[in-house]
């Protein structure tokens, strides 16, 4: 029978090591010990661009034909579901987004007034969309999956370089099966005439 070891013994061996660090410690929280702007800029909440008048009249086509199916179905609750996607798009479409702030710091992203820790971004790309630059900065929360920062013009070398040293970067940008989709749809049916 095999002799049974110094309790003192059994808790060296249970205690980790003074220079280990847990599993869960990245180096992304390891530079986050100094608090410290790395960049900061003030941009578009969103990308925005003025529709033409096709925008709005292939929407309300839509619009009206989706109706009228439902009303023969006699899906009233479809109707009212309809019409609010109708009123949302319109608003995005007519109201420009307000200007935020967004910081770059050894802590995180500040987008307006919402923080995220570098532990919780898990990588990022850059992509283009209505004539402006924008970072977008896929995360591990369930809400939001993705960041979208708004650049100033030139300063996608900047950000890059900084954001970089935090998280992977993506050349090709990542895209889901729905932004596949979408983008799609998009090129065969354009909401917007695309010969003016």
């Amino acid at each position: 029978m095999p002799k049974d070891k110094p309790k003192e013994e059994v808790r060296k061996q249970r205690r980790p090591a003074e220079n280990t660090r847990p599993e869960f410690f990245t180096p992304k929280m390891g530079e986050a010990e100094e608090i410290k702007t790395l960049l900061s800029w003030e941009a578009p909440a969103r990308p925005f661009r003025k529709k033409d008048r096709s925008f709005y009249t292939t929407i309300a086509v839509f619009a009206v034909l989706l109706i009228m199916i439902t009303f023969l179905m006699q899906e009233f609750l479809l109707m009212g579901v309809i019409l609010s996607f109708v009123f949302v798009a319109y608003v995005l479409a007519s109201v420009p987004p307000k200007d935020i702030i967004y910081t770059i710091s050894t802590q995180g992203i500040t987008v307006g007034e919402d923080f995220y820790f570098w532990h919780f971004l898990d990588s990022f790309w850059f992509k283009e969309k209505d004539g402006f630059k924008i970072v977008h900065i896929q995360t591990l929360l369930r809400f939001p999956t993705q960041l979208m920062l708004v650049l100033k013009a030139g300063d996608e070398e900047k950000v890059k370089k900084i954001v970089s040293r935090f998280l992977p970067f993506h050349e090709k940008p990542y895209k889901s099966w729905m932004e596949k989709w979408t983008e799609s749809l998009q090129k065969h049916f354009p909401l917007e005439n695309i010969h003016r």
